[in-house]
């Protein structure tokens, strides 16, 4: 390559900065019409306002935080989204997705922090259904939420159709309907209709006492009963 066609591609001449059919130097906005990629590469078809035409709209690749086989960060843009896009060295055929925007019809959630607030203090990950993923920092908290969840950050943890696991400084809560616990030997659940506890073998041990209060106390054995200690005493 000579020293001309160098210059030329790290410095394109002026007349082809501006938008053409076949060069765009720069980025644009597009808005996706298409994410069903024929190739199975996770690319998405992008209308350009510089091409009317839907079948010559490009199919875009999107650059993600990770990517590997199998594996990576996969958030990708929805149809009717908008996105920022930029070309490999101008060609419009070569278009990348750069980022997502929000727009007056897409806005930001309501509890973003104000223009004027110096600092943010909420951080999220949110699907359009309501799934999220809500990071705290006054006070350290981390929420973690199924849809559909209301557009607030981070919802109430009451019971409702989603349900909420909250790691905070004064420690974990889990909200919800229900609240299963399973592990290979035992269960844990947790319903509205009470506790129940299953496994091949329950043991409850405490250093200074073990208190049961309840109206009613039935204990059944399919064989032996035994109770032990240094004094039994029953109905005093």
């Amino acid at each position: 390559m000579n020293n001309r066609a160098t210059d030329e591609l790290l410095d394109p001449p002026v007349e082809d900065a501006e938008p053409s059919p076949k060069r765009f130097y720069g980025v644009t906005t597009g808005r996706v019409i298409n994410m069903i990629d024929p190739m199975f590469l996770g690319r998405i078809q992008v209308q350009l306002p510089f091409i009317d035409a839907f079948d010559l709209s490009p199919w875009a690749r999107v650059a993600v935080p990770m990517s590997g086989p199998l594996c990576g960060v996969s958030f990708l843009p929805q149809i009717g989204d908008e996105v920022l896009v930029a070309f490999e060295q101008g060609d419009v055929n070569v278009p990348y997705i750069i980022g997502s925007l929000w727009n007056g019809f897409a806005p930001p959630l309501p509890n973003f922090p104000v223009p004027d607030s110096p600092v943010r203090t909420s951080y999220s990950i949110r699907t359009l259904l309501g799934n999220q993923l809500v990071m705290e920092e006054t006070p350290p908290m981390l929420t973690i939420q199924n849809g559909p969840t209301p557009p607030v950050l981070p919802a109430p943890p009451v019971p409702g159709p989603y349900q909420t696991i909250m790691l905070t400084p004064a420690g974990i809560l889990a909200e919800g309907t229900m609240v299963t616990i399973v592990t290979p030997g035992g269960t844990v659940t947790i319903t509205p209709a009470g506790v129940a506890i299953a496994g091949a073998t329950v043991t409850l041990a405490a250093t200074t006492a073990l208190n049961l209060t309840a109206p009613a106390i039935n204990i059944t054995a399919a064989g032996t009963c035994t109770i032990t200690g240094a004094m039994v005493i029953i109905n005093p």
